[in-house]
């Protein structure tokens, strides 16, 4: 099971969970069906933010990553979606910065 780790977010604004880091390796992406394959050896669920579609194209880190090709997303500060849900990571892709936040799958009443 995951447990959830004191975020340090790096000098451009990224972090990772260590479960996370161990998966991917020196991978850049991993089969979908790999994913799923951990996400439920985790018990857990996933939810994701991109940077591009939280901030406003005035905001100063939106100015900083997308328009002026700088790296990094220091400014950008997402919030989890509610209080049981964990960051495993925010790094950055393709598309500009990303959060993956997880929680743990609550058991079923009656199971």
């Amino acid at each position: 099971m995951l447990t959830p780790e004191p975020v340090r977010r790096d000098e451009d604004g990224f972090w990772t969970h260590t479960a996370f880091n161990e998966l991917f390796g020196d991978r850049e992406i991993i089969p979908k069906e790999e994913w799923k394959a951990w996400c439920n050896d985790q018990n857990i669920e996933i939810s994701t933010s991109q940077m591009e579609s939280e901030l406003n194209e005035d905001h100063p880190t939106w100015i900083s990553y997308f328009d002026e090709g700088n790296a990094g997303c220091v400014g950008w500060n997402p919030e989890p979606p509610s209080e049981d849900w964990y960051m495993l990571s925010i790094h950055d892709t393709e598309d500009g910065p990303v959060v993956i936040w997880y929680r743990e799958i609550p058991e079923q009443e009656g199971t």
